[in-house]
């Protein structure tokens, strides 16, 4: 494994985070300007990510081998959906804080971060693996995500004068992310690539996802005293359980049946990476915390420099 080469991806993520608190700082990306890259992220961006991860591979596998690694990959999201009902109840979280642990717990960074390290750690054969693993994530995190968010941004606004509760009905599923997300399933089942042009396209819309969400983070921390940033003892709690605890389980239950070296890789590697930086986006669009959610990606990436190469050793 190129440990410099993941290194220096994780450098490039604090660059852009940076960027975007020195931006906030000086005035030219304060909340609003967050809400309105948020929605043009989430509608447009994260969309042509999800089609681009099915319409430019240059092979695809038959159905029955997308399907044999789409249910592992689903199921090991199960296992970490099931932990984070845990971890709200282990730090004693207030209920406007709930959702959002569940989230940080579940989701985890696949789409920039685990391509590049991945790669790094297996080889080549290892992206459309990452690929077939955003699959879910893309699925579970506009769905079940979006109503651990809510719930959070439910109870935060009964505690705001004149802000009630938002009903979670069908409408609150039926998004570009999750739209795109069903599609891009039932293309790569199909084996259907469509014309180049089409997966370029969606591959250049979407190359902003990542800068975009780095930079709302940033611009979110910017608003915290320094102080605040950091001395949040539930935070680092809650990443060593997210960056260590849970990877390390998901392997010791996928070891036994979970013949493919690479696939356990897979499941245990994508399970270990931070906090999924489309959280911040969802908490801004629901009116949630948004800067405890900024929080933890931050804290979570910048521990992981240190966490994923250690879980990489299991495979050396």
């Amino acid at each position: 494994m190129d440990f410099f080469y993941v290194f220096g991806k994780m450098i490039e993520l604090f660059l852009i985070i940076v960027i975007g608190y020195m931006t906030c700082k000086w005035g030219g990306f304060g909340k609003e300007a967050r809400l309105h890259v948020t929605r043009l992220v989430l509608n447009v961006a994260i969309p042509g990510v999800t089609l681009a991860s099915v319409l430019t591979q240059d092979h695809l596998p038959g159905p029955s081998e997308i399907l044999g690694l789409f249910a592992v990959a689903f199921s090991s999201y199960l296992i970490l959906i099931a932990g984070a009902f845990l971890v709200p109840g282990l730090l004693r979280v207030k209920p406007a804080e709930e959702g959002i642990y569940r989230f940080m717990v579940a989701f985890a960074n696949v789409g920039f971060i685990g391509y590049p390290v991945t790669q790094a750690i297996f080889g080549d054969r290892a992206v459309f693996y990452t690929c077939v693993f955003n699959l879910p994530f893309n699925f579970l995190a506009f769905s079940i995500g979006v109503v651990f968010i809510q719930k959070s941004a439910a109870y935060g606004n009964e505690q705001k004068e004149g802000v009630g509760r938002t009903a979670i009905t069908w409408k609150t599923f039926l998004t570009p992310c999750l739209i795109s997300s069903v599609l891009a399933i039932i293309l790569a089942l199909c084996g259907w690539k469509g014309p180049a042009i089409l997966g370029d396209t969606a591959s250049m819309l979407g190359s902003m996802t990542t800068p975009a969400a780095l930079m709302i983070i940033g611009s979110s921390l910017a608003e915290m005293p320094v102080r605040e940033m950091f001395c949040n003892w539930k935070i680092y709690v809650f990443s060593l359980f997210r960056l260590l605890i849970l990877p390390l389980i998901v392997y010791f239950i996928y070891r036994g049946f979970v013949t493919d070296e690479l696939l356990l890789g897979e499941c245990v590697i994508i399970s270990a990476m931070p906090v999924a930086t489309n959280g911040t986006m969802l908490c801004l669009q629901y009116q949630a915390d948004e800067k405890l959610m900024a929080q933890g990606t931050f804290i979570t990436t910048l521990a992981s420099l240190v966490t994923i190469p250690m879980l990489a050793m299991l495979f050396a």
